[in-house]
């Protein structure tokens, strides 16, 4: 009989392939044993991209505060009559800059 450090047929943990039980204990920590130095569920992976996940317009502080000043301003005489609710009172948007 040979010992082996490694399985006879690679087993799956956690969705990970590991062919012996250090591997398996990397498995259950959710670490990828092909790419160890990733990390738990990939997160300093070096070959995942930045992403961005808003807009450069939806970044555009100048355009955010249009918008804003636009939302806040009173509604016309003939809007008002026809029931458009009032604008946001100053201070009640959040500001997601702080």
């Amino acid at each position: 009989m040979a010992i082996s450090t490694n399985y006879s047929t690679p087993v799956t943990v956690n969705g990970f392939t590991c062919r012996n039980c250090s591997e398996v204990d990397q498995a259950k920590k959710f670490i990828d044993p092909a790419h160890p130095a990733a990390g738990p569920f990939g997160v300093n992976d070096p070959r995942k991209a930045e992403k961005d996940f808003f807009s450069p317009e939806a970044r555009d502080l100048d355009r955010l505060k249009e918008l804003h000043e636009e939302r806040i301003k009173p509604p016309s005489a003939a809007a008002a009559a026809y029931g458009t609710p009032a604008g946001a009172a100053r201070g009640t948007i959040i500001n997601i800059n702080a």
